[in-house]
């Protein structure tokens, strides 16, 4: 068992724990009860499924029943979007044994469960979200230049190369475009499936939707909900741009980065990356790995922090905005491990517009240097106390 950064506190309080297939729920939620008596109910497995489906007060009567004799009783509920009906049983018996019933309630997402307006047990029950490994989870067993080919879902982490290209190939097929359609949340798989490729291609780049629903041959009013879609299934995150208002925010482009980069490299085709530090792709690879990680960590350090892309009306840009209670960086990401002050020209035209913000180069270099007036540095050391202080 490899630990995991998040703290869920699964024998204090009932949780939802949400994140998409393979990300290892199942077995995190499994480890965290292993030394307890608890009940497992797997919606996953048809019969069960069916059976709840048909009388949900069911679960009622086997909570009461395993209760019995109990100072506390755990209920593990997998895959709970497939039985949305059982929230009203489960909202109901954490009001009835107040203390003496926690609920560990996972699934892949949020999004049909609140699209059938069901019971989200306002507040009873804390919602978490599980990502792909982070480097500090992986500790030893991580390598940069295997994160950018085979991202790191749990299922790829130890697989021979050509299993871990059939796994995620897979995983891309029957979970990305057919469990999407079987969970009825779009109808037309094949305008889909052509959008998922573009928003592959797309990944961390700013968005056109008029560009894709032309390609994709749908509305841009669709491409947009696909794009949600993506985000409400934690397929993607959106960066929107830095802006000062929050309304001029709402008209302009965000970025859409997928999950993990593996997924992008299979849906992509890519198999093999250039291990060549400067190259396009490894550079878009490297760039992605560093907001995707430091998305997921704020999110298990429960930091008050917001991530943003930054773009000027003459085409300056800066990769990556962290803004916090009461600071901001502007975070350029460089994939080669020699940065030169020409080099970071977007950083200093946000400097002008936000001379308060703290400038910042993260690259594969191995000791920091200064590149004029900016700060270079390892891209481990940005999580660091000396930065962003999200695993120190």
């Amino acid at each position: 068992m490899i630990p995991r950064k998040i703290d869920l506190p699964v024998k204090r309080k009932s949780v939802f724990l949400f994140g998409p297939r393979q990300v290892g729920k199942t077995t995190l939620v499994k480890h965290l009860l292993a030394d307890v008596d608890h009940l497992e109910i797997n919606l996953l497995k048809g019969d069960i499924l069916i059976k709840y489906k048909s009388n949900p007060s069911i679960l009622r009567a086997e909570v009461e029943f395993f209760i019995r004799n109990r100072d506390k009783a755990y209920v593990f509920i997998d895959e709970i979007q497939k039985c949305p009906e059982l929230l009203n049983e489960v909202h109901y018996l954490i009001e009835k044994f107040k203390g003496k019933v926690s609920f560990i309630l996972t699934g892949s997402s949020a999004r049909k469960l609140k699209k059938v307006s069901v019971n989200m047990l306002a507040g009873r029950a804390w919602q978490f979200f599980l990502f792909p490994f982070t480097h500090v989870e992986l500790d030893e067993k991580f390598t940069l230049n295997d994160a950018l080919l085979r991202g790191t879902l749990p299922p790829v982490i130890d697989e021979p190369h050509e299993d871990m290209v059939r796994t995620l190939r897979s995983y891309v097929q029957t979970y990305l475009k057919e469990e999407i359609l079987d969970e009825a949340i779009v109808r037309n798989i094949g305008a889909f499936s052509r959008f998922l490729d573009m928003a592959a291609d797309q990944s961390g780049k700013i968005v056109n939707f008029s560009t894709i629903s032309r390609e994709a041959g749908v509305s841009s009013k669709t491409v947009k909900g696909y794009y949600q879609i993506l985000e409400d299934t934690l397929i993607a995150i959106r960066l929107e741009p830095y802006m000062k208002s929050a309304r001029k925010r709402l008209v302009m482009h965000p970025k859409y980065y997928l999950f993990d980069i593996g997924v992008i490299n299979a849906i992509n085709g890519r198999t093999s990356v250039a291990s060549v530090r400067g190259s396009s792709a490894y550079g878009m690879l490297f760039e992605h790995f560093v907001i995707l990680e430091t998305f997921r960590l704020f999110h298990y350090a429960e930091k008050p922090f917001r991530l943003f892309h930054w773009r000027s009306s003459h085409g300056a840009e800066v990769d990556l905005i962290v803004e916090g209670p009461h600071s901001l960086w502007a975070i350029e990401i460089k994939s080669s491990p020699v940065v030169r002050s020409g080099d970071l020209r977007g950083l200093r035209s946000f400097m002008k517009d936000h001379p308060s913000a703290e400038p910042l180069c993260v690259s594969t270099c191995d000791v920091p240097y200064m590149a004029g007036e900016i700060p270079v540095i390892p891209w481990k050391s940005l999580f660091g106390k000396e930065y962003l202080d999200i695993v120190s």
